[in-house]
């Protein structure tokens, strides 16, 4: 790492109440955000059951807030807050997505941009992309992603904060001349908790173990900024957006409750020369405290002031404790799944949670929350429910979400549905948890290839929360993997239904799954729909619904208007080529899927590119080619049915029956799919052995009884 000429002014000043706080000047700023990490899983915080040398000795020159609270159990409105100083009702970002921040309103980055500061930051998941509009005013911001995995979905969006760290590092190394604002954020120990050796065999709680890897990414990026001298002489922030429920109150992990679990953080400040080391301060303080800490800390001029906010550093400083009580609010029940919203107040001692069964809890006494004393309506209680009515926002809907962010999102264990208010009162949260658990057990059955017992699951969950708009598209994901086309529509359109007016998402979805169960004019109706209600998506969708029609200048026109509106550009390119295949322009057929496979660069390329180019060269004879690209395909995507079926169908082109009944024996024993029973025995009959046709639909009937295709 190249030498920092960094320098910062240290300058000791008075609060507004007479205490002294000091004051840094231009001293460099880092801050750490753990994504999701419970203050109480910290050996700093008194558990026992996890190791974390790096953090305990960034402690050691630190202050320590033993009662930090996030103002929402969210990833992007917690940082919202964490960068604007307001709290989520106040800057308007109320979820993970369907929220943009409003760009009036002035972020911590764009601020010490102002004040001359370079500032860069590196982030681990897509929550934190900066389409949000959370990356405002950062010179460098590195939100890279993604990885492409079969059928051409995207596996997982996050990375690991190794990568991010480094990352942000790299950029550190170059800003030499001015101060700089460093932002690290890692998704370490966010769900699904899989934490490499040697941390997964130490530690025989999951959670626990991905504490430890995130200590060790910490830990080595603070030793960059120790050998560079950077961090001796920078402000540093280490804390997390939110906590994680772990089964505490039937919640495995956040987005619904506002239990201590959910909102307490970890909340550490390193002052330059490690000023104030190893002290601590007792008195509760929230997230949005940060942002007027830092203002008053390096003496920025402007910063706009953020009422009931406080200086962390003046209260370590000595500063009386506000009187005040922490905020919290989450309308994601409501917007996800039609409940009621939750907001909170937190005392010194106390906890009142506002809910249609309201709760209060004496956090002294019963710190994991078990005994709700509301029914005795203490004083704090009547006045905490006094200043609830002063404080309390209202919903802001969502705006309709992208349906490829939708997806990420859905990856990484979110919510994604949006459900319509039905008007009246709401359920409360704590009735319906226990189906969101049954819906994780669900989505991990049909993850790990038990489709059928998912399906058992979710038919049950539906049935006493039938508004559970994600439940009804896994549901229909696990029937399509089982073979119950029909079930599999008929619960897609559920989606549907229970989307407010105006969003077109699911009807998309519908369209495509249609087409590709084969109900084309289904397909048709809905992609129209979706076309005339605004959704450019729809046009791709139709250029194959022509293509299945035989339509080919239907099919072009509709390809060519999505590239237009530069939707679906990849499925249009293809469909263009295929279009141009079966038109017989076999050299205009290879240049629009080489411009496909050109756009993908290094990546792993689209699926179905190399599958289009082989049925080319194999229309072309060129069959040693054409079996090439079947073989690449299959590299990227080792389930792709057509490229197993493709191989198959050379291997008879060129005379050799036993490999043809290798390959497709193989490909019904490895992808076991209705799908690729169909391939087969359509397969078989075309070679002309009905016999064997017929013993793969027998197998078929008896594996997949739902499936129409297979009746004799």
């Amino acid at each position: 790492m190249g030498v920092f000429l960094l320098v910062f002014v240290a300058a000791c000043g008075k609060t507004t109440d007479g205490n002294r706080a000091p004051r840094f000047e231009k001293a460099p700023v880092v801050l750490i955000s753990v994504d999701t990490l419970r203050s109480d899983r910290l050996p700093m915080y008194g558990y026992t059951k996890v190791e974390t040398p790096a953090l305990d000795a960034l402690r050691k020159d630190s202050i320590l807030f033993e009662k930090a609270y996030a103002h929402v159990p969210l990833t992007l409105p917690s940082h919202v807050s964490l960068f604007t100083g307001l709290e989520p009702g106040q800057h308007g970002v109320l979820d993970n997505s369907g929220y943009r921040l409003d760009p009036s309103i002035p972020t911590l980055a764009e601020i010490l941009k102002k004040a001359g500061y370079r500032t860069g930051a590196a982030v681990s998941a897509v929550v934190l992309g900066s389409a949000s509009g959370v990356a405002r005013g950062f010179d460098f911001y590195d939100d890279r992603l993604e990885s492409v995995g079969e059928h051409g979905m995207l596996e997982f969006v996050q990375r690991s904060g190794k990568d991010s760290s480094a990352s942000l590092l790299g950029w550190i190394s170059q800003e030499t001349t001015q101060p700089l604002f460093a932002f690290l954020h890692t998704y370490e120990p966010h769900y699904p908790y899989e934490a490499p050796e040697p941390y997964r065999s130490k530690y025989s709680d999951p959670y626990d173990a991905e504490v430890a890897v995130s200590d060790a990414i910490i830990g080595d990026f603070l030793s960059e900024l120790k050998k560079s001298g950077l961090y001796d002489r920078a402000v540093i922030l280490f804390l997390s957006d939110h906590g994680e429920g772990l089964g505490e109150h039937g919640e495995q992990q956040h987005g619904i409750f506002l239990y201590r679990e959910s909102i307490q953080v970890p909340l550490l400040v390193k002052l330059p020369k490690s000023h104030m080391a190893n002290t601590k301060v007792a008195a509760p303080v929230q997230l949005t405290d940060v942002f007027t800490t830092l203002g008053e800390l390096l003496g920025l001029s402007g910063l706009p002031k953020r009422p009931g906010t406080v200086s962390l550093t003046a209260l370590a400083a000595g500063a009386a404790p506000p009187d005040r009580r922490v905020f919290a609010e989450n309308f994601n029940p409501r917007i996800r799944l039609g409940w009621s919203e939750l907001r909170s107040l937190i005392s010194d001692r106390h906890q009142y949670i506002e809910a249609p069964r309201p709760e209060f809890y004496d956090l002294v006494k019963d710190s994991a929350q078990l005994t709700n004393l509301a029914s005795e309506k203490p004083a704090e209680l009547r006045s905490m429910v006094a200043e609830m009515e002063r404080r309390r926002t209202s919903l802001r809907p969502p705006q309709p979400e992208d349906p490829e962010q939708a997806k990420k999102l859905q990856s990484l264990g979110y919510l994604t549905g949006s459900s319509e208010d039905p008007g009246g009162p709401l359920p409360d949260p704590k009735d319906g948890i226990a189906s969101l658990s049954e819906l994780s057990r669900a989505v991990h059955l049909h993850e790990s290839g038990k489709s059928a017992e998912a399906v058992t699951v979710l038919t049950g969950i539906l049935k006493a929360n039938p508004r559970l708009v994600d439940g009804w598209e896994i549901l229909s994901s696990a029937y399509e993997r089982t073979g119950r086309p029909e079930d599999a529509l008929s619960a897609l359109k559920k989606t549907v239904q229970l989307s407010p007016p105006g969003r077109t998402n699911y009807i998309v979805d519908v369209a495509n799954l249609a087409l590709r169960t084969g109900h084309t004019d289904e397909a048709k109706r809905h992609a129209e729909l979706a076309w005339e209600m605004g959704d450019a998506r729809a046009a791709e969708v139709m250029g194959r619904v022509k293509l299945r029609e035989k339509d080919l200048a239907g099919a072009r026109t509709w390809a060519e208007r999505a590239l237009e509106k530069k939707v679906g550009t990849t499925s249009a390119l293809l469909s263009l080529g295929r279009v141009a295949m079966l038109e017989g322009k076999f050299p205009e057929a290879l240049a629009r899927v080489d411009e496909v496979l050109a756009a993908s660069g290094t990546a792993v390329p689209p699926a179905g590119a190399h599958l289009l180019r082989a049925e080319i060269l194999g229309r072309q004879n060129q069959l040693d080619l054409a079996e090439a690209e079947y073989r690449k395909e299959l590299a990227a995507y080792p389930r792709s049915i057509d490229a197993l079926g493709g191989l198959a169908i050379i291997s008879a082109a060129q005379g050799n029956s036993s490999e043809t009944a290798r390959r497709l024996d193989a490909m019904v024993r490895d992808v076991p799919t209705p799908e690729a029973y169909v391939m087969a025995i359509n397969s078989w009959r075309i070679f002309g052995n009905k016999t064997r046709a017929e013993e793969l639909a027998a197998v078929a009937r008896q594996r997949f009884p739902g499936d129409g295709r297979f009746v004799k």
